[in-house]
Formats: C-alpha cells, sequence, structure tokens
C-alpha cells in the first residue's frame, strides 16, 4: 500500500513540474537575441510599433525649428556598432521624391543641432503612415565605398 503523504506531495508536485518544463520548452529567455533587437541591430520597428512619447517630443521639437510638418516621429539611437540609427515616422503616403536630399538635410542639421554626432555616417529610415518602409537611406562607410 502506498504512503498517503507521499501521494499529497505527488499531487501538488506534477503541476508545478509541467509549469516549469513549459517554460523551458517555449524557449523563453531574458536574454535579447542579436535578431530580435531590431533597434540596437540598425534595424525597422514593426507596423504595430507604437511611437513612444520621446519620439513624438523629438518630433515636435524638429517640427517648430522648421523640420517637415508631416513628421511625426522621430527617434535617435546608435546599433551596436556605434552608427547613429535614426527613424521618422511621417504622415507621407508615398516619400519625399525628389525632396528627398533637402528632408534629410533639414533633419540632419537638427539632429546636429541638438548634439547627435553624425560624421561617421547615419542609417536613416523613414516609415509611412501605415509603417511601410519609404525610404532606406545608408551614409555609412561601410556600404559606401
Amino acid at each position: 500500500m502506498a504512503d498517503p503523504s507521499h501521494a499529497e506531495a505527488g499531487k501538488r508536485t506534477l503541476p508545478a513540474f509541467l509549469l516549469i518544463a513549459a517554460v523551458l520548452l517555449s524557449g523563453c529567455s531574458t536574454e535579447t537575441s542579436p535578431k530580435s533587437d531590431s533597434a540596437a541591430a540598425g534595424g525597422q520597428p514593426t507596423v504595430g510599433a507604437s511611437l513612444a512619447r520621446s519620439d513624438s517630443d523629438l518630433a515636435a521639437r524638429y517640427r517648430s525649428a522648421g523640420g517637415y510638418r508631416d513628421v511625426y516621429g522621430l527617434k535617435y539611437v546608435k546599433n551596436r556598432a556605434g552608427v547613429p540609427t535614426l527613424t521618422v515616422w511621417t504622415r507621407k503616403k508615398s516619400g519625399y521624391g525628389s525632396e528627398f536630399d533637402e528632408f534629410d538635410k533639414t533633419l540632419t542639421s537638427f539632429l546636429t543641432g541638438t548634439g547627435v554626432n553624425l560624421q561617421q555616417g547615419y542609417v536613416l529610415t523613414v516609415h509611412g503612415p501605415d509603417g511601410a518602409i519609404l525610404h532606406h537611406y545608408d551614409t555609412t562607410s561601410e556600404n559606401n565605398p
């Protein structure tokens, strides 16, 4: 005959064991893989990515300094290699076309005026209102020999 206290302990242990096994098998980790860290890797935000308040605030400062009125989000980070990565969200649906050079100039002038160092080049990605990439511009020396 089985010991009743041993059987009772087994009933409590099994659910805990199954929960731990599920977590381990799901691949959960506190480590960020290079593939999933798109901002640090210079990648693009997902279409559903919401703007942080700081991204909206920086865009408002850009507009008030004479920047393009349709820019509603602006983010600046450095990727793992230390290259500045600029992400812009705009209300324009088809991009800047022939105005792109002027847009780039006003944007980089504003950012350098706020202390951002772009001397080693930068990667600029412009997203439309639906999240689509309208422009991807890489000025780093490794991509522009």
